[in-house]
């Protein structure tokens, strides 16, 4: 039996984040609460997202090469910090009616995305074995 490739989920994922994000910028000139209902949503996708990541990916990854895989996940988790971070000032900036730097948040949250579809998630379909790739896909599939 073949499970299902990660990068196929978590790519199918992060199309529904990108959908989410770029319905919040439709919003951003909208009254506070289309512009909040639009970002809470959002919000609520993108934390689940990194929660799958950290705890059902991230935690059952042995790297072949132990060196260059230890050093991409904590990379990956400070980059998860930062965009979270930077979505709790957004979500302060809009409700403060101020300025937010949401141009800045996306380049960022679209560079990450790149770096998981083209490096992270390819690299786990290669050197995670089926029975760890079946466990990890059945935890995705209990979060998403």
């Amino acid at each position: 039996m073949k499970p299902t490739s990660i990068l196929d989920i978590m790519v199918k994922d992060h199309g529904k984040i990108i959908t989410l994000l770029n319905d919040v910028e439709k919003n951003m000139n909208n009254d506070v609460l289309s512009m909040m209902k639009a970002f809470d949503s959002f919000e609520w996708a993108l934390e689940k997202h990194i929660f799958t990541e950290e705890k059902a990916i991230y935690t059952s990854y042995n790297p072949v090469n132990i060196r260059e895989g230890y050093k991409m996940v904590p990379e990956l988790v400070q980059d998860h910090n930062e965009l979270l971070n930077r979505l709790r000032v957004m979500r302060f900036d809009i409700l403060k009616k101020h300025r937010c730097d949401f141009e800045g948040f996306k380049c960022s949250l679209l560079d990450h995305k790149t770096f998981e579809e083209e490096q992270l998630y390819p690299r786990l379909d290669e050197e995670l074995t089926n029975e760890q790739k079946l466990m990890i896909v059945s935890r995705i599939k209990e979060i998403v």
